[in-house]
């Protein structure tokens, strides 16, 4: 009488590990979604604006891109040498451009912040917008800014713009 064996022959075997992890890395590649590209920013040179009682106030205008998304912002760095009221007035007005057309704009009053911290660091962030269209897109803005009892009342600063971004 003829034993039968119960085991696999070992070509299936190897057939079967083999086969068995390809069809994983298979599945895996066919739902693995493309990696994102990180988010591309570009920031003009810092710009600086003194302002009485050692008060110095570093500035720079950014845009970013991330996908199809875009937006633009001024970072606003003060440095103080003593705490108090330095500003009767500091806004900031935040343009996303293409091609120097206004996409977006953003006015952000920094006058309390300003007053109230020895050395805040401040961002005046537009709105996102959604655009496939590459090429052009930049950021750059202005400040309106009055000094605490200098008797000369407001004054506007525009800012140099961004590098672009596609």
């Amino acid at each position: 009488m003829r034993k039968t064996s119960m085991m696999s022959s070992p070509g299936k075997k190897i057939a079967a590990v083999v086969v068995t992890p390809l069809l994983a890395l298979t599945t895996l590649l066919l739902t693995a979604s493309p990696a994102s590209a990180a988010p591309t920013t570009r920031c003009s040179a810092y710009q600086y604006q003194s302002a009485p009682a050692a008060t110095n106030v570093a500035m720079k205008t950014c845009v970013v891109k991330n996908g199809n998304s875009r937006y633009a912002y001024i970072l606003i760095e003060q440095a103080r040498a003593s705490s108090g009221s330095t500003w009767d007035l500091f806004k900031v007005h935040a343009r996303l451009e293409r091609n120097d057309v206004n996409k977006a704009t953003k006015w952000c009053d920094f006058t309390d912040s300003m007053n109230r911290y020895q050395n805040p660091r401040l961002k005046c962030t537009t709105a996102t917008v959604s655009s496939s269209t590459a090429g052009g897109w930049t950021s750059d803005g202005v400040i309106n800014f009055n000094f605490d009892l200098d008797g000369l009342g407001d004054k506007s600063r525009a800012l140099g713009g961004s590098p672009s971004v596609s």
